[in-house]
């Protein structure tokens, strides 16, 4: 099949007969839907245009001879790649019988050789204009020149596109302030939205910004105009939109000071741009700045007169400090034009009550019901001023007033406690579904990671630490006996105390691990760790039973001065450290008179700090997490419980 057949057209070198026909054959074979068929379609579009290109410059070159149209369709073999064409150069440079041929060949040899150009090159070639559009601010905002470079051949090859594709998503990574018109011409050339449709968790792990700014839908920011900032003159428009975004999101966490220094730095290069105008209204709102939040106001209506953001940042204003005549009129100026603006016909319903005008008052909350049958706060506002309105007709006391208090009546009408608990309940989980759901997930959560990292739940963890130290009294050797190994602190009071000349000695070795030794104290002595002994052993008796106990230095003076204590510690397993000194201390002892056998508890009292309970495991940090997350829904949970609770108490 010769390209021309491909192409659907009769031979010509008309370039731009060439790409209508291509154009006209792309829709039929797309490079998605039909791979093969645009392999072959490019290919002979390429083909062609070489052909057209190379007959155009030999007509120009040489008007003397012409070369017959016909001669230039040839074979399909002939013709199927450019380098069939040069490997013949030398050849047709010189003819045996008409001598040399046209020189000029040499010029197309050359066009070829550029054509060939690597992948890699024409790649980075197609960067370069990238970065060349996006740092002069006037090409970067200007669709028609991002269409034209997404027009070249290289995007176009199938071959290179995908390698295109992620290079310029790594570039828009980091270089991402781009109109909306600019961000869907560049999704159409590369189809990114295959990508999010595909694995949008991984798009967006990689490519957060770019997901913000051409697939977010939330991201109010991606938005703002750009137009208006070739009026800014020779600022740094990158530094710029920086604070612009920085401001934004500071506002959408309501972090009002990093808010106001963004805000500060933008308008420092650029004090008439509409988006900052605005952010910084609202952040006048906010931290309560009437004034500054009336300029802005003023500001934006003067840039803005078409926008509603103005008029309603102003008519808040005029309400808040009483200028209800001002506030109606900014707020019917929105209704003008939006009928259906529902915080614009909150206000004015506010405004209207507030001026005693009842019946707007009660028009303006009517639509908002008619709009969302569900909003509270106008269900109650509409009770209020029926309520207002029978106090009204009381007093005036006109004819035909009763009939009017009764309908106001039954429309306040005294509903049901079963219906006003059905009602309640469904305002509830219809605004707050979400939150319950997340609310559930959350504690489902925190109970496996707490039985996973403690052995226990969430309750009995919190009960083991806010749980006081039990310290239980032994009396006789049977108590001791009998103890549970539940129990960790006793209280005792031992006869026949001595002390044993053993110390307990905490050393570290050379990777800072440290260990427990326990020593004569002439051994101790010996090896220089005076400095190092945390306790002293000493031994009494309970009711003929011996028990060791590791007291402090105070409890083994008073052991010594006295040879009885009564103390509080902790139960601990005796290790074996302390065991085999403790049979050298029996050896030492039997020499100095000692000769009945010594029977010991396998247990000893650690005095040397008061008992505490045992140990919890620590928490790992997403607990922390968790349950930080789970505090903000139950924020959320209970401010709606609150409004809802207005609703069902309103009767």
């Amino acid at each position: 099949m010769q390209m021309w057949e491909i192409l659907g057209i009769d031979p010509t070198h008309e370039i731009s007969a060439i790409k209508k026909a291509y154009a006209a054959k792309l829709k039929i074979h797309h490079p998605e839907d039909d791979p093969t068929g645009y392999q072959q379609l490019r290919e002979a579009y390429d083909q062609a245009i070489k052909l057209a290109k190379r007959q155009q410059k030999q007509t120009s070159r040489s008007d003397e001879e012409p070369e017959a149209f016909e001669t230039s369709v040839v074979r399909e073999e002939d013709v199927s790649e450019a380098g069939d064409i040069a490997e013949h150069e030398e050849d047709e440079l010189y003819d045996e019988d008409d001598g040399p041929q046209r020189i000029p060949r040499m010029i197309i040899w050359q066009e070829q050789g550029k054509e060939r150009d690597d992948p890699e090159s024409q790649a980075e070639h197609f960067m370069e204009r990238v970065e060349e559009l996006y740092g002069k601010f006037p090409s970067r905002i200007n669709p028609n020149q991002w269409a034209e470079l997404l027009n070249s051949d290289v995007v176009w090859n199938i071959n290179l596109q995908n390698g295109i594709s992620g290079r310029l998503l790594d570039f828009l990574e980091e270089h991402y302030f781009l109109p909306k018109e600019v961000w869907k011409l560049l999704d159409s050339a590369f189809h990114w939205n295959g990508l999010v449709a595909e694995d949008k968790e991984s798009f967006l792990e990689q490519y957060p910004q770019v997901y913000s700014y051409a697939f977010a839908e939330s991201y109010e920011v991606a938005n703002m105009g750009y137009s208006l900032l070739l009026g800014a003159g020779e600022i740094d428009h990158e530094a710029y939109l920086h604070y612009r975004e920085e401001a934004w999101l500071a506002l959408k966490h309501n972090d009002l000071a990093a808010a106001n220094h963004s805000l500060q730095k933008a308008r420092e290069l650029f004090d008439a741009d509409p988006a900052v105008i605005r952010l910084e209204a609202e952040y006048g709102w906010r931290s309560g700045e009437s004034e500054r939040t009336l300029a802005m106001s003023n500001r934006l209506i003067q840039l803005c007169p078409d926008q509603v953001d103005g008029y309603l940042y102003r008519s808040r204003i005029w309400m808040q400090s009483g200028k209800l005549p001002e506030a109606v009129q900014d707020l019917q100026h929105i209704l003008t034009q939006f009928p259906d603006h529902m915080p614009a016909l909150s206000l004015a319903g506010t405004c209207y009550k507030r001026q005693g005008d009842l019946e707007k008052a009660k028009e303006m909350f009517q639509r908002i019901l008619a709009l969302d049958a569900n909003d509270i706060e106008a269900v109650l506002a509409l009770a209020e001023i029926n309520a207002l309105t029978i106090k009204e007709l009381r007093v005036r006391r006109e004819k035909g007033s009763g009939r009017v208090v009764r309908r106001l009546y039954g429309e306040l009408g005294k509903v049901p406690l079963h219906k006003r608990l059905k009602n309640a309940a469904y305002f509830f989980v219809s605004h707050k579904w979400f939150s319950l759901i997340c609310i559930v997930a959350l504690h489902f959560w925190i109970a496996s990671s707490f039985v996973k990292h403690t052995g226990e739940t969430p309750l009995a963890y919190w009960s083991e630490t806010m749980r006081p130290v039990n310290v239980m009294n032994v009396s006789s050797a049977s108590d001791w006996e009998l103890l549970s190994p539940r129990v960790a602190a006793v209280r005792v009071r031992l006869a026949d105390a001595s002390y044993m000349a053993i110390q307990e000695v905490k050393v570290k070795d050379n990777s800072g691990k440290e260990t427990t030794k326990y020593l004569s104290l002439d051994e101790a002595k010996k090896q220089g760790l005076q400095s190092n002994i945390t306790g002293h052993i000493c031994m009494g008796y309970l009711d003929g039973e011996a028990i060791l106990v590791v007291g402090n230095y105070k409890q083994a003076k008073e052991i010594y001065d006295s040879r009885r204590i009564e103390l509080e510690g902790t139960v601990r397993p005796m290790p074996d450290e302390l065991k085999t000194e403790i049979e050298k201390w029996k050896n030492r002892s039997s020499k100095s008179g000692i000769s009945k056998p010594l029977s010991l508890s396998d247990n000893y009292i650690d005095a040397t700090t008061k008992p505490s309970k045992k140990a919890l495991p620590s928490l790992p940090l997403r607990i922390y997490f968790y349950l930080f997350i789970l505090g903000l829904f139950y924020i959320s949970v209970l401010r709606e419980l609150r409004r809802v609770s207005r609703f069902f108490g309103y009767n």
